[in-house]
């Protein structure tokens, strides 16, 4: 799934805000999701409160973010080979910061 990263203050919902559900996903962040449908929105993690990583899919014109890399490549499904030279990275990228003492999922 891609995501991309913005400041917590620049995400603007258009509508449905009022349908958004959040539960914890991991010892250190949430997720968020429409509670009618269940379609993934956003993905916050405690360690980066002042960004919020959004799921790309639910733009209106989701072709306009192209990703700049691959995070978690280790544990991907075998047969994806997505055709790019993008970095790719085993678990988070290096310069994720607040993770010290945090075991990142496989």
């Amino acid at each position: 799934m891609v995501f991309a990263t913005v400041r917590e203050g620049d995400l603007v919902w258009i509508q449905g805000a009022d349908k958004v559900k959040s539960v914890p996903s991991s010892s250190f962040g949430h997720r968020s999701f429409c509670g009618e449908c269940g379609t993934p929105f956003l993905m916050k993690v405690d360690h980066e409160p002042e960004t919020v990583d959004f799921s790309v899919a639910t733009l209106d014109k989701p072709e306009a973010i192209a990703p700049g890399f691959h995070i978690f490549w280790r544990s991907r499904i075998g047969w994806l080979e997505p055709g790019d030279q993008l970095l790719r990275h085993e678990k988070f990228r290096p310069d994720t910061r607040g993770l010290e003492g945090t075991e990142a999922p496989e």
